[in-house]
């Protein structure tokens, strides 16, 4: 079956292992059965858990899920040459994988009726950017710190529809039918073929989306009745509004403004999509504000009460830095110390 294959090339190719004739047939496979995105994304998260755990733990894992499922799949055929083929990493963590699926489908056939949707979910965690290529064959870029969630069947909709919690960056696939629509905890967004950038992180005071090319409609949660256009080169920003009020959409401003690249040397940098290109850009910011821009940035956490420190403001771009670097680049504009503890910063 072409599941076992691509399971099998993706394998390959998380451990570097793949040749160039296998990428070129994993790349033909993917094309031609989109859906497989999914098992790209478990796979890579199964590839994480094995790189952290010891053999052991892993054998010991596929013991127990081999006795919890004894009744669904049958274990016994293959004779005492099996367990020795299970030594190999790639193999065993292939191998776990194909048995996910497995039993996902068993449950998924005799348990979820065929009308029910099927959510996939994708995660980036801190210090992560992380590509996926969703069925209709939007591109989707997710920065540090997010998770998207999309319909596994979403080529068989009326309408393509998303959702996320972070920062993510869209080419969408032109679909004059079928609208593309991503959902965020404070806005909706509109498209049929475009790029933008989109971020909308649960503990941040804005929420922005940036668009890059074509045209978007947006409008805001529990004001559907509202609608914004932007063109490109365009940023629409929700701003919560700082005093306290039952109602946190109600309270917020709205600007919409054009974008402006920021300038270091002879380069510019559009500063709400350089994250795309692995650089961390920001202009005239508190170091309050990019307190939580470090964090998911460099997956460290950092502790700073002094407000006299928050009120610090800082241009500047890293690329290669690590959180050292970065901090002692920003000790030259500004006097502050900080104490690195594991992944803990005091700044003080």
């Amino acid at each position: 079956m072409h599941e076992d294959r691509i399971v099998e090339l993706l394998t390959r190719k998380i451990a570097r292992e793949a040749t160039p004739d296998e990428l070129r047939e994993l790349s033909y496979l993917l094309t031609k059965y989109p859906d497989a995105v999914y098992y790209e994304a478990l796979l890579e998260q199964v590839w994480d858990l094995g790189q952290d755990s010891e053999q052991e733990a892993l054998n010991e894992a596929f013991e127990k899920h081999k006795l919890n499922n004894q009744d669904d799949l049958d274990f016994e055929t293959q004779g005492k040459g099996y367990y020795s083929f299970f030594k190999n990493h790639v193999l065993l963590l292939a191998t776990i994988a194909i048995i996910i699926f497995s039993t996902s489908l068993y449950f998924s056939k005799y348990y979820h009726p065929s009308t029910q949707d099927v959510r996939v979910y994708i995660y980036a965690g801190k210090g992560i950017r992380k590509d996926v290529k969703l069925p209709d064959g939007t591109l989707v870029r997710l920065n540090s710190d997010s998770k998207l969630s999309y319909d596994l069947d979403m080529q068989n909709r009326n309408q393509r529809d998303v959702t996320i919690t972070g920062e993510a960056y869209f080419k969408v696939a032109h679909d004059k039918g079928r609208p593309f629509i991503v959902k965020t905890n404070r806005i909706a967004i509109q498209v049929l073929g475009t790029e933008f950038n989109v971020r909308d992180y649960p503990g941040d005071k804005i929420s922005e989306t940036t668009l890059i090319k074509g045209s978007i409609e947006l409008t805001i949660n529990d004001r559907s009745n509202q609608k914004f256009l932007l063109k490109p080169s365009e940023k629409f920003a929700l701003i919560k509004n700082s005093k306290k009020s039952s109602d946190n959409n109600k309270s917020s401003v709205l600007m919409i403004d054009n974008i402006s690249p920021i300038k270091f040397g002879d380069q510019e940098y559009i500063e709400e999509i350089s994250w795309t290109e692995n650089k961390f850009v920001f202009e005239n910011e508190s170091f309050e504000d990019l307190l939580p821009k470090l964090e998911r940035w460099y997956n460290v956490k950092i502790i700073l009460n002094d407000p006299r420190i928050k009120a610090y403001r800082f241009t500047g771009i890293f690329i290669k830095e690590n959180i050292i670097q970065a901090l002692e680049a920003m000790q030259l504009i500004k006097s502050f110390h900080y104490k690195l503890n594991e992944n803990e910063v005091k700044i003080y």
